[in-house]
């Protein structure tokens, strides 16, 4: 069997060289020949370059009345898009009648899209152009996550026409949320269960994911982690930021409302009046959620900057005060449950202290507070963030300790080598399996 075998990922979004998006997908095949691997998906993220060798993306053909399904999704996706970091500098506030549109317009697409009805009515299918590029790939092996009706689906199809096993990997529990209101949840939660059930190798995300994942579906997980390299943190370029100002660092998605966590910590640095040097916040981000309140836009205290490259992020983060890892109060629990955020290990491996504030059923708070490496507020609590931040700007012998376990966790659970081999290896022994099991 090839060192690296051929792997057609079936996947939403386009996974490409840089974007902010797929930071798993291009850790884990980071060893990957590019030409070993390939793509079918629906959409494309804010990013450039290409990541795998070739590329199929769901058209018309690939859908119940797929001509009418792309005329539709144009407008819907302009109106659950965001604003660029430069789009919140150069304007202003809309008018009444602007902003009331744009909130109908928002709504409906929702309704639409979260429903699930939209999966079914444009349901996917294999046409011939799709069938015709996976037989000239001829892959090994299905990488999937699902995370919607459509993409839970075509790995099924696939692996049945062309008999190619599956290996499941997923990050958050989708099949929990997922339409979660509407009648078409219960059938993506039994096409989730097919699709595990099917997959010759299963990957969950992190201790608590793996635990919960085999007591419900009766079978076993890898557990799996974000990864990455401490040899890029040993050198960091010098600051370009004002040394006057406590700096405190958030970098990643605002979505999910993670703003109203921005937005409690800066209540929470205001409620610290002169005391100590001025604290700025930094909030490095991909995009700005259309809502975001006027408070937040025009805050002085906070700075709105391009999401850094992956090679410049090192800096960024090293060279804070205080991290912030924040996951929202206000969402539905099951989105965050049993998820981990991207930012964990790299906040863990820039030795920066890290304040996580979000509820005590997130992943990611457990995981921080299990662990030991960040100082947690797990109460949506202006006064205890305040308290949190003091501490951390104060005492440092807390800053040391915390740092301390952040950088035994990231070497126990996210040190890139190891996990990008046992990643590999599990891929291999799902097609050895498969093999085995043929007549």
């Amino acid at each position: 069997m090839n060192h690296y075998p051929k792997v057609l990922l079936v996947m939403l979004n386009k996974v490409e060289s840089d974007d902010p998006s797929n930071l798993l997908i291009r850790t884990q095949f980071g060893d990957w020949p590019k030409e070993r691997l390939a793509q079918i998906h629906s959409g494309e993220a804010a990013g450039h370059g290409e990541f795998c060798g070739r590329y199929y993306r769901l058209n018309a053909s690939d859908r119940r009345l797929g001509v009418l399904f792309y005329k539709l999704r144009g407008p819907l996706a302009e109106t659950m898009s965001m604003e660029t970091v430069s789009e919140l500098v150069t304007s202003g506030s809309s008018d009444l009648r602007h902003k009331l549109k744009m909130s109908l317009q928002k709504r409906i697409s929702e309704l639409l899209l979260h429903s699930g009805l939209w999966e079914i009515l444009f349901a996917v299918r294999i046409s011939n152009a799709m069938a015709e590029f996976i037989e000239e790939f001829a892959p090994d092996v299905i990488y999937c996550q699902g995370y919607s009706l459509g993409f839970a689906s075509l790995p099924l199809l696939i692996a049945r026409r062309f008999n190619i096993p599956i290996c499941f990997q997923t990050t958050d529990d989708w099949p929990t949320y997922t339409y979660s209101r509407f009648p078409v949840g219960w059938l993506l939660r039994r096409r989730a269960a097919k699709l595990i059930a099917q997959s010759k190798t299963r990957m969950a995300f992190g201790e608590k994911m793996r635990q919960v994942y085999e007591q419900r579906y009766k079978t076993s997980f890898l557990a799996t982690y974000h990864a990455d390299q401490f040899e890029r943190f040993s050198t960091i370029r010098p600051s370009t930021r004002s040394s006057s100002c406590f700096s405190i660092v958030f970098t990643g998605n605002l979505g999910q409302r993670r703003h109203e966590a921005i937005n409690d910590l800066l209540l929470a640095v205001r409620s610290l009046g002169e005391a100590g040097s001025p604290i700025k916040i930094y909030v490095y981000c991909w995009g700005i959620p259309k809502g975001l309140p006027e408070s937040l836009r025009a805050a002085p205290e906070i700075a709105f900057m391009p999401l850094p490259s992956h090679d410049e992020l090192p800096s960024v983060l090293a060279q804070a005060d205080i991290l912030f890892l924040p996951e929202s109060f206000v969402v539905n629990p099951g989105t965050i449950a049993l998820s981990l955020s991207t930012k964990c290990h790299l906040y863990m491996m820039s030795q920066t202290p890290i304040l996580a504030y979000g509820p005590p059923y997130s992943g990611t708070i457990d995981y921080a507070r299990s662990g030991g490496w960040a100082e947690v507020v797990a109460e949506r609590n202006i006064e205890q963030l305040r308290m949190a931040i003091m501490r951390l700007k104060q005492n440092y012998e807390v800053r040391l300790e915390l740092t301390r376990r952040a950088r035994l966790v990231a070497q126990r659970n996210h040190d890139l080598s190891a996990c990008r081999e046992r990643f590999r290896q599990a891929i291999i022994s799902g097609i050895a399996v498969s093999t085995e099991g043929e007549p």
